[in-house]
């Protein structure tokens, strides 16, 4: 009974993910904006079909609207960059920490980011434990951690705020970024620096910094990397030397990715 049930509702819905599918590839290969009528045309479709479909992956991310058509949405790029970037991306960082022998002091962490979270997605425990184990696919609100804010600081503002439609998440401490104006001074503050500060806004007694991560394929982060202390350590002169130090460290793992700048 459950076999039959399972059945029914893959044929049910896989015609539906079919046509998404091969209405996303005709946009990436389209040299101009794909239209309703163009896609209707092309794929043998019919127009309200087009239409319905269209109107739910621009929900998901996965288109967006151009003029009068559509084009590839961000969150199709988010898989994209993953799935190009991210196993050179991690072997890059590993990499890094074997050859940069002061970074073995700090704890180094790199996260992609998914939606309105950051995913870890490899790390680097230092000689000073911090309390903290950061695992693999560990996720954690962008908003609040050093990373995260690194990553959605190079993005323009309204992609950036499109993240948080319904207002930032629940505080992880007292310290967590409380409002999108608050965060939006933030990242202000994090493209005029150069880095950002999670100053224990994940975890009471740990301060992180973070610097943006990029690969060949545009001015958007793909990833971020953080180096983490004690908050008791957190001294001007600290976070000044930490903070120079992490953006040299990202952009040496952005530069072996491709990215140009």
């Amino acid at each position: 009974m459950g076999d039959t049930s399972k059945a029914r509702e893959t044929r049910s819905t896989a015609p539906a993910v079919e046509r998404a599918a091969r209405i996303l590839d005709l946009v990436a290969e389209s040299g101009e904006t794909a239209t309703v009528s163009n896609i209707a045309r092309e794929l043998g479709l019919a127009k309200s079909t087009v239409h319905g479909l269209c109107g739910t992956l621009i929900e998901l991310g996965m288109l967006e609207r151009k003029g009068q058509g559509f084009g590839i949405g961000g969150h199709v790029m988010l898989w994209a960059n993953a799935f190009i970037g991210k196993s050179d991306m991690v072997a890059e960082f590993v990499r890094l920490w074997d050859d940069v022998p002061g970074l073995k002091n700090e704890t180094a962490t790199l996260t992609i980011l998914d939606g309105n979270e950051v995913v870890y997605i490899a790390s680097r425990h230092g000689e000073d434990p911090l309390g903290i184990t950061f695992r693999n696919g560990m996720r954690l609100p962008a908003a609040f951690t050093a990373t995260g804010k690194a990553i959605i600081s190079t993005m323009p503002r309204d992609m950036a705020l499109s993240l948080y439609p319904d207002g930032l998440p629940a505080a992880l401490t007292s310290n967590s970024v409380a409002s999108l104006e608050a965060l939006e001074r933030e990242l202000q503050e994090t493209r005029a620096r150069g880095f950002s500060i999670d100053n224990e806004q994940v975890r009471q007694g740990m301060v992180c910094l973070g610097a943006p991560v990029f690969d060949f394929s545009g001015e958007n982060a793909v990833g971020g990397l953080a180096l983490s202390m004690h908050s008791s350590h957190a001294t001007v002169e600290a976070m000044d030397r930490l903070g120079a130090y992490v953006i040299t460290c990202a952009k040496t793992l952005s530069q072996r990715l491709g990215a140009k700048r």
